[in-house]
């Protein structure tokens, strides 16, 4: 058996360094314990410093089950989904209690070969309903990104060369193994706070007659003392060794980035006016120097670059400050992607507004603090928001609070009434139009029936007239006749004629049903008789 496994701590107790992380992590594993469901915990921190170690004995100690994603085993989203994703949801089927999912290095999923790991954890956080342990080496990865944010972040420290020298100490004693106390002292220095690393170099280095010695170390390369960049910084700030601050300056990140950070914790560092000028005009020569490499493609620069924002920073200060300073990251990227954001928003929301004002993108761009000022009042920001289409994210480029719930209820209970309203008058409006419809058919009726009655008055008058024209031409021809068939006739028979139509006369007024046109025409008769 390997010294790792078999001196590994058997108990939470026996775990070296980081003792305040650890009971903060025996906090956490007590709530999940008594039924308090916790955030995720995310290990971060360089390798050997007990991360994964602490992570199986809180497995082993507070919960039933133990379930592991390795680092070697790809990490795609359908793989994740299926062991993590699904045991994050259920309980175990043969164990009372929670089970813990530990998943190691998160930070070195692949984007290629875990295609969609990262969305596949983010899911997993959201909707797991077991205890979860996240690990990752570094804390300032691109992928660590969204899931920081759903986590309760735990950042492990080196384990101190005093702390592994003590247990390298006592390995030697369980084996039986004769030491120079400088030699394990200088491998304790060498392992960089890897206790893990101490201890597989010891195991290497112990020959058969289990003796260490100086020359043994010598066997055993230095492990990579690569930094990363807030140490970097904090030597860069704190140290006037100028040894140091190369040795410092060895950090596996962009010249450009590292610069950043400087600048942005030279204030906090220093207190002295004119330290401060000093130190940003060494940031500005570093940065002329990254330009010119840039721009020349000439990476000589680089070390020139280095040499500014490290020694020449370095030598800023007249003397080292004894006061403890909170180092941040830098800012101007968040306010580059902020910028970058406003900018995206600006085009979309005044894209939209253009559309309903029928104005152009660009000058609607010059009046947004107007808008600004108009969309302080909630009913009307609210107005704004309906007529120009715009969501809550779009809201935020006028105001920084939501438009409350109660003004929308408001106006859609407002919108409701209004449409009753409408919805009434249409009604009103369709009645009165049936009834105007019904009232104007009847007087057409009306009016149909006193014309068709007028036409037939008229035919009856024309038929009328038409009947009297055709009678009095019927009595000419008959006076006619008469006056050419009489003419050899005596006077004694006209004159009888005469006195029969006499006679005939009043029995036709005595009888009241007689037509009148053969009294009229009688009458004539008699008339004419009579003058002739």
């Amino acid at each position: 058996m390997k010294w790792v496994e078999k001196y590994s701590p058997k108990s939470l107790g026996d775990v070296l360094g980081n003792a305040k992380i650890k009971a903060e992590i025996e906090v956490w594993a007590n709530k999940w314990s008594k039924g308090e469901p916790q955030k995720p915990l995310l290990l971060m921190g360089p390798p050997g410093v007990g991360k994964t170690t602490i992570a199986h004995l809180i497995g082993k100690e507070y919960f039933s089950e133990t379930i592991e994603v390795n680092a070697s085993d790809k990490r795609s989203y359908d793989i994740i989904k299926r062991t993590i994703g699904e045991a994050s949801k259920t309980r175990s089927l043969f164990h009372e209690g929670y089970k813990l999912i530990i998943m190691d290095e998160v930070d070195g999923i692949n984007g290629r070969d875990d295609s969609g790991g990262v969305r596949a954890i983010n899911e997993t956080i959201k909707n797991a309903k077991q205890p979860l342990i996240m690990m990752a080496n570094d804390p300032y990865s691109k992928r660590l990104t969204s899931i920081k944010t759903k986590c309760q972040a735990i950042k492990f420290t080196k384990v101190h060369s005093n702390t592994i020298n003590a247990q390298l100490k006592r390995i030697c004693d369980s084996e039986g193994i004769s030491y120079d106390p400088e030699a394990l002292k200088m491998l304790s220095k060498q392992s960089n706070g890897d206790l893990r690393s101490a201890i597989t170099s010891l195991e290497a280095i112990v020959d058969n007659d289990k003796n260490i010695t100086m020359d043994s170390i010598s066997v055993v390369s230095q492990k990579d003392g690569e930094q990363n960049i807030f140490d970097t910084v904090r030597t860069v700030l704190k140290s006037k060794n100028p040894e140091h601050v190369i040795e410092a300056m060895r950090v596996d990140a962009q010249p450009s980035l590292l610069i950043e950070f400087i600048a942005e914790n030279i204030p906090k560092e220093y207190e002295r006016t004119d330290e401060i000028a000093k130190a940003y005009e060494m940031i500005a020569l570093a940065d002329l120097n990254l330009g010119r490499a840039f721009r020349t493609q000439n990476y000589v620069y680089w070390k020139y670059a280095f040499l500014f924002m490290g020694r020449g920073v370095a030598a800023s200060k007249k003397q080292t400050y004894k006061k403890f300073a909170r180092y941040s990251g830098s800012s101007i990227f968040s306010k580059m992607s902020k910028s970058r954001k406003r900018k995206n928003l600006v085009e979309l929301v005044t894209e939209k507004m253009g559309k309903r004002l029928h104005t152009s993108p660009k000058e609607l761009e010059k009046h947004i603090p107007f808008y600004e000022i108009l969309f302080e009042d909630n009913e009307r920001a609210y107005d704004f928001k309906e007529y120009f289409k715009l969501d809550d994210e779009e809201i935020k480029l006028f105001r920084s609070r939501k438009i409350p719930a109660s003004v929308e209820k408001k106006r859609i209970k407002e919108l409701q009434k209004q449409q009753e309203l409408e919805e009434k008058e249409i009604q009103k409006e369709k009645e009165q139009l049936l009834k105007n419809q019904s009232n104007s058919k009847k007087s057409t009726d009306k009016k149909q029936s006193k014309k068709l009655m007028e036409e037939n008055s008229e035919i009856k008058d024309v038929s009328n007239t038409i009947n009297s024209e055709l009678t009095s031409s019927k009595t000419k021809k008959d006076k006619k006749s008469i006056k050419t068939k009489n003419k050899s006739e005596d006077s004694a028979k006209i004159i009888d004629k005469s006195e029969e139509s006499v006679k005939s006369a009043p029995k036709e007024s005595e009888n009241k049903g007689n037509d009148k046109k053969e009294s009229k025409t009688k009458k004539y008769k008699q008339t004419t008789l009579f003058d002739f």
